[in-house]
């Protein structure tokens, strides 16, 4: 079998929330032994839809087949069981303060503990609850999204939580890193809407010069977002002064390619409401791919807007490997893999999501965990 980037490591995780659950399944991905320590009702993944055949269960929830691989599931309710599980893991992922102060005294100077909460652990909104929703609204994603003059509108599916995830994996495998070279284990505190803030530093930092990013996409058009075409959706980038005129060419616009005016970006915006009509008609009386195709050609910036079943379907998303099988409740279904393609230490499907409880004799003998500790 090929060796996995972070086969070693044993990673415990407690999370409650997505971005927990997202970073423990990150550590997985790529090797590591995560142990999923589940309550009598499972993690609260198991209750997300959507479900296998829209039939609600705890072993037929997607998000839970997704989340929640290549994991163990150990069930039990025993501080004690808590306590040798902590001392017994290199990382610890929590989604609150007081597991996260718990997961550090128990564990000792050389555990990490990755702790993915809504407002970081030491804040003045420390306390308060929080979600995607609330996330969208603090971080002003929800002001910016949507159209101009539109009320806000929250980003979708869950976006900060697994982009939480990610920054929690990538500083719990720094921590480990950093320990193993000087012995000391660390906190890795990651607050769900600082990475969506991240995202959006360049409209704070023009803030706070003064000139504050606009409200909505603007008028929408072909020069901010996705227009019809005859058989769906199409976005273009005008990038470069070429670009745009054997666009327009390949559009049969030749006046407009002709044009020296419109070389400039910004006479094109000026004159977006006589030259957007034009560029769409011409693009709405074509196929998307046919646009795709002849466009792209010349070196334009394009996009067709795809849904879900023309992903399941992309040739370019297979070609990279993307998908992969796992099995909800005894049914083989497709999945994704990983969005980082490893040349020597690929990922690899290792185990599906775990029945609840089903590894919780196995994983209490191979961490270690006495009888005794059982019984208590």
């Amino acid at each position: 079998m090929t060796k996995s980037a972070l086969e070693d490591l044993r990673v415990l995780d407690l999370s409650t929330r997505l971005s927990g659950a997202y970073a423990a399944k990150l550590l997985g991905d790529n090797g590591a032994d995560v142990v999923l320590l589940e309550g009598a009702g499972g993690h609260p993944a198991r209750s997300e839809a959507p479900f296998l055949d829209d039939e609600p269960g705890v072993e037929r929830s997607l998000v839970h087949a997704y989340v929640n691989a290549n994991k163990r599931s150990v069930r039990s309710a025993s501080a004690a069981v808590t306590d040798e599980l902590i001392r017994a893991a290199d990382i610890v992922v929590v989604s609150d303060a007081e597991t996260a102060r718990r997961a550090s005294e128990v564990g000792g100077e050389r555990t990490v503990v990755a702790a993915v909460t809504p407002y970081g652990l030491e804040s003045t909104m420390a306390a308060a609850p929080g979600n995607d929703l609330t996330t969208a609204a603090v971080t002003g994603w929800a002001l910016v999204n949507g159209d101009e003059g539109g009320p806000p509108l929250r980003p979708t599916l869950h976006q900060s939580e697994y982009l939480a995830g990610v920054v929690a994996y990538s500083g719990a495998v720094a921590a480990v890193f950093e320990r193993d070279r000087h012995g000391i284990g660390q906190t890795v505190d990651v607050c769900e809407l600082e990475p969506m803030l991240w995202m959006a530093a360049p409209s704070i930092l023009a803030t706070a010069q003064g000139d504050g990013p606009a409200r909505g996409r603007g008028r929408p058009g072909v020069f901010s977002g996705p227009v019809p075409t005859s058989d769906g959706h199409f976005s273009v980038t005008f990038s470069r002064p070429h670009f745009w005129t054997e666009a327009m060419k390949a559009l049969g616009l030749n006046d407009l390619a002709e044009d020296p005016r419109y070389l400039n970006r910004l006479v094109r915006q000026q004159e977006a409401a006589t030259l957007e009509p034009r560029i769409e008609g011409a693009i709405a009386a074509r196929g998307r791919w046919e646009l795709f195709d002849a466009l792209s050609k010349e070196r334009a910036t394009v996009g067709i807007v795809l849904d879900m079943a023309d992903i399941a379907t992309s040739e370019h998303l297979a070609s990279r490997g993307i998908f992969g099988e796992t099995s909800i409740d005894g049914r083989s279904v497709r999945t994704l893999s990983s969005p980082c393609v490893m040349s020597e230490t690929p990922w690899q499907q290792r185990r599906p999501a775990p029945v609840l409880g089903a590894d919780t004799e196995a994983v209490l003998a191979e961490w270690g965990i006495g009888a005794q500790e059982v019984a208590s």
